[in-house]
């Protein structure tokens, strides 16, 4: 359509044919200022066509895409309807949101084709800056031709998002790390979410109430992608407080919401807040030497630059080959961690297989062995069996003594287990205890456990080495 000839005028129910477009009830406008929202009106518009058949030969097809219900004239001849126009929402009947009308061949001429029709829109619930989208002749199918070689990609694609959903979902149920599984399980679905919404108006052809609520679909599965990545992120770095970080980036990105017009913005902006929010704590953590956070920061920078530059069709396809990739790394990240948890598991056995073996070797322990301890300028002669238990502290140890007295040794938790003979056990990350000074064992209903120690001491005992130190401390 020619966009800066169009003529609006006011209409009515009793008319029968489009009105006399000269009078001085009607305005001259531009292709942004057709709005039949609350109202009922006329518009005329202009095609020019070179030819009367498609390249091909194919008949041509009148297309109307836009929030309204309208009645078509082609060259001042009536070819269709879609929906019924009407004067409030009792008289109207929605049209659908995108329609092709077939006039009679014979109707389109070279050159100059005058467009014509009567719209309503009284349905729906959100104000569009622009409702209307397209009137335009072309040929029969063109509109749909051009999503076709987009579908199977987004199916594709999707599929991924649904099975990224699904592992990640089962791994929140069976596995070590819940909550962060839990997380990518959201991810994952929120952008499947995201890329149904928006293929939907490619895929069915439905009434323009509805797109009020696929706009709004658009707008929110953004929104939580957005909170999601930025959750996973804190959830990483910095477990402590992760909700409420991650809550005050959403009433941020709920303002921006709010306040920004038209809906692709909003999804642009409710996707955007958190994850500059995200970037501006992996760059921080990036500098204090945090494992890992660089490779996230580069990520997201990745996702706001490609935002910034391709943001008129961003959603469409950019992002969610972006997430494709995103997921295919979350895999990757994911494998490498149950590996690592692997590991663990099979090294906490291994601790718990030596607590038997140390409990047994205890009472036939006659000869005390000792260590020397450089503490506080001074070298001490300690015998092992005065240590109670011993205290990982970032790259030193804190060795307990019998009576309470502390020193600080200058070698790590992991050192000081090869060097004490077997009656010492590493029960927790940062524990290593004396079994000769364990008084009770207190179960959990987490799994996790707590070791009582002489002088009332108390040290937390890991989950996955609980049963093994049950069972040699309780026989039966």
């Amino acid at each position: 359509m020619d966009v800066e000839d169009v003529t609006i005028c006011p209409a009515s129910l009793a008319q029968t044919s489009p009105p006399d477009f000269e009078s001085e009830s009607c305005r001259s406008a531009g292709a942004e200022d057709i709005d039949p929202q609350g109202r009922l009106i006329w518009v005329r518009t202009r095609v020019d066509l070179d030819r009367t058949r498609g390249l091909n030969g194919e008949p041509l097809a009148l297309f109307i895409s836009g929030k309204m219900a309208s009645e078509v004239y082609l060259n001042g001849v009536y070819v269709g309807a879609n929906g019924r126009p009407g004067t409030d929402a009792d008289s109207e009947i929605p049209g659908k949101m995108d329609a092709q009308l077939y006039p009679p061949q014979a109707l389109f001429q070279r050159g100059e084709n005058e467009i014509a029709f009567r719209a309503s829109a009284y349905h729906g619930f959100i104000e569009l800056y622009r409702p209307v989208h397209v009137i335009g002749i072309a040929p029969a199918g063109f509109y749909g031709d051009r999503l076709l070689p987009s579908l199977g990609p987004a199916l594709v694609t999707l599929g991924l998002f649904l099975l990224g959903g699904l592992y990640f979902g089962v791994t929140a149920l069976i596995g070590s790390s819940p909550t962060r599984a839990a997380t990518l399980s959201a991810i994952c679905f929120f952008a499947g979410g995201q890329l149904v919404s928006e293929s939907l108006r490619g895929l069915i052809a439905y009434d323009y109430p509805t797109h009020d609520l696929r706009l709004m679909a658009i707008a929110l599965f953004s929104l939580a992608f957005g909170l999601s990545v930025a959750f996973h992120v804190f959830l990483t770095f910095r477990r402590r407080h992760a909700e409420r970080w991650v809550g005050a980036i959403a009433i941020v990105a709920l303002g921006g919401l709010i306040l920004v017009e038209g809906f692709d913005y909003k999804a642009l902006v409710g996707m955007t807040i958190p994850l500059i929010g995200a970037v501006l704590a992996t760059g921080y953590w990036t500098y204090k030497g945090q494992a890992r956070a660089f490779i996230y920061f580069i990520g997201l920078m990745i996702f706001l630059v490609a935002i910034a530059l391709f943001r008129g069709f961003f959603l469409d396809t950019i992002f969610f080959l972006l997430v494709a990739v995103f997921l295919l790394l979350l895999f990757l990240e994911q494998a490498m961690i149950l590996d690592e948890e692997s590991r663990q598991r099979r090294s906490e056995e291994a601790r718990a297989n030596r607590l038997e073996q140390a409990l047994a070797e205890a009472e036939e322990r006659s000869e005390t062995s000792h260590i020397n301890v450089t503490s506080a300028g001074k070298m001490e002669r300690v015998a092992t069996s005065q240590i109670v238990h011993c205290r990982g502290a970032s790259g030193y140890t804190e060795i307990v003594l019998v009576g309470g007295r502390v020193l600080l040794y200058s070698a790590s938790l992991n050192e000081m287990e090869e060097t004490l003979p077997a009656t010492f056990l590493r029960v927790h990350r940062s524990h290593l205890i004396n079994v000769m000074f364990v008084n009770a064992l207190k179960r959990d209903p987490s799994g996790t456990g707590t070791l009582i120690l002489q002088g009332d001491v108390t040290v937390p005992v890991s989950r996955r080495v609980m049963p093994k130190v049950r069972k040699a401390l309780i026989p039966g």
